[in-house]
């Protein structure tokens, strides 16, 4: 699955759903991978009553501080919760404790289980932003400036109502790992033990999935431009800007309602 992320783009929104404001100035952007300015919720030392955490700017693809290219970060956008302690790009920021919540208004990803490829949205049912869970790092670049980069964590999805039918052939089915409400402070906040079993619970959240009309498809900029900027870039945006639309029947959406959920364990205690 190489699914493409909607961030959420509404102040108020994020506000009212996880008591976190934009920093001042920031402004997310519409479009995802690739894009510098997607909002996440970090471990703030002070924060107010009733905030999640501090909502800062960052961009998807982690890079690890020894990372000696920028576009390396386009290489590690996912990492599997199987891998996170031992792949060298992603276990520098879980034993650091760098966790951050992802926050965005669905997905979109490409469906296989027809035989023909089709474009799929995936949002939570009453339209509010899903949380998703996910590492960060700070990467210095040869001109010294910082810049704030992130990966999203993946479980497997076999028997998922929904994200089973969104693996790519081939591949065994996977999904970002969503998290309730009441588990994001224990995520930002708490010690590796609790983190992980939180990454073992089942998902909660009742999700509406449905095909894309082809209308619905925007021709989307290529993640590497915002890297190398390409010299035909202008044409590209005319081209994309008079795209014809096909007419194509939307299918009704899937209301997916999750099942019953297996007790939770302690979050105390130790993990073995």
């Amino acid at each position: 699955m190489h699914p493409h992320y909607v961030p959420v783009t509404d102040a108020a929104l994020l506000l009212a759903r996880f008591g976190s404001a934009l920093p001042e100035g920031g402004s997310p952007c519409p479009e995802a991978p690739g894009e510098l300015d997607m909002p996440l919720l970090m471990p703030a030392p002070t924060k107010p009553a009733g905030a999640v955490g501090e909502v800062r700017l960052g961009r998807l693809g982690l890079l690890s501080r020894r990372a000696v290219d920028l576009s390396l970060g386009g290489q590690a956008t996912h990492c599997a919760i199987e891998t996170m302690k031992s792949l060298a790009t992603f276990r520098e920021s879980w034993w650091a404790g760098q966790r951050c919540v992802v926050p965005v208004m669905g997905l979109q990803a490409w469906s296989f289980s027809t035989g023909q490829p089709q474009r799929w949205t995936v949002q939570q049912s009453a339209g509010l932003p899903l949380a998703l869970a996910g590492l960060w790092n700070t990467w210095t670049g040869p001109d010294g400036a910082e810049l704030l980069s992130f990966c999203v964590l993946t479980r497997p999805a076999d028997g998922h109502e929904v994200f089973r039918h969104l693996a790519s052939p081939g591949q065994a089915a996977r999904m970002p790992v969503l998290l309730p409400l009441e588990s994001l402070a224990p995520w930002l906040d708490g010690g590796l033990k609790d983190a992980e079993r939180l990454l073992q619970r089942p998902m909660a959240e009742a999700l509406q999935a449905a095909p894309l009309a082809q209308a619905d498809t925007p021709w989307r900029e290529p993640a590497s431009w915002s890297v190398v900027p390409d010299m035909f870039a202008h044409e590209w945006h005319a081209m994309a800007a008079q795209a014809p639309a096909a007419p194509t029947r939307r299918a009704s959406p899937r209301l997916m309602r999750p099942r019953s959920p297996e007790p939770a364990g302690p979050t105390t205690a130790d993990l073995f």
